[in-house]
């Protein structure tokens, strides 16, 4: 059996961080360990994971220089053979989703393992369930971390990398391209079946614009000049959806 490391990132959020562990709990598959890294919450959400009485749970609790060194605080005291993000107020898409995975893992075994993702509003309205597209570096390009929800992707413990900290938002899609840039493309499996339920208006959508030009930054570094020339259409595509969800509430 492969052993999972759920890590969740958290600060002030208790309910939502309830909501994520009741989610984890109720997995038919049990080898797995979850991480908590809490910012130093002021709000008793460190009383609530002391009084949680189970030993597939560990946690930090102190400051930190925000979620993507929280996250490498995670990824450093893991454990697991495959490791997943899965924040505050986030869950599973079913009780049977780590199962699945686990299946998958037997059958193909892959380095990176991923599906796709229920989106929801903040206040809980289903807006649309996203499939997955290929993990490459032709889909970054042009689609950024549209290709793959965060709270999706299983990577193998032997090729995960830390998050740069050059980026406040976008660090995520850049933390893809170090993925695919080692030459993992034949041990990737990209699964049909739905892993999270992803909500919005998180910190990335709350600052669009600095998240929109960091996008640009991360598509940049990654690419030749002409590779980079080539993409500029494609960064039309994030303000369409934008001027979509603003008329639309979609």
């Amino acid at each position: 059996m492969y052993k999972f490391s759920i890590i969740t990132v958290v600060y002030n959020a208790k309910d939502a961080l309830q909501k994520t562990i009741e989610s984890i709990w109720l997995q038919t598959y049990n080898n797995y360990e979850h991480i908590i890294v809490d910012g130093w919450s002021s709000d008793g959400t460190v009383d609530y994971i002391k009084s949680l009485q189970y030993e597939n749970i560990k946690y930090i609790s102190e400051p930190d220089k925000g979620i993507y060194d929280a996250m490498n605080k995670g990824i450093d005291i893991s454990s697991g053979e495959y490791l997943l993000f899965l924040n505050a107020a986030d869950t599973f898409a079913s009780d049977g989703v780590l199962e699945t995975i686990s299946r998958s893992i037997d059958e193909k075994q892959p380095k990176i393992i991923y599906g796709g993702a229920n989106v929801y509003s903040k206040n809980g309205k289903f807006l649309s369930s996203l499939k997955p597209l290929d993990l490459n570096k032709k889909n970054l390009n042009r689609y950024a971390t549209r290709v793959v929800c965060h709270q999706s992707i299983f990577v193998h413990k032997n090729i995960v990398k830390q998050y740069s900290d050059k980026y406040r938002l976008k660090s995520e899609l850049n933390w893809y391209y170090d993925l695919i840039e080692n030459g993992n493309n034949n041990e990737i499996v990209k699964l049909d079946e739905m892993v999270c339920n992803y909500y919005l208006e998180g910190t990335g959508d709350h600052n669009f614009w600095e998240n929109y030009f960091e996008r640009i930054s991360v598509t940049k570094d990654h690419n030749s000049l002409f590779g980079f020339i080539l993409n500029l259409p494609f960064f039309v595509i994030p303000l369409i959806f934008r001027i979509k969800r603003r008329i639309f509430g979609k």
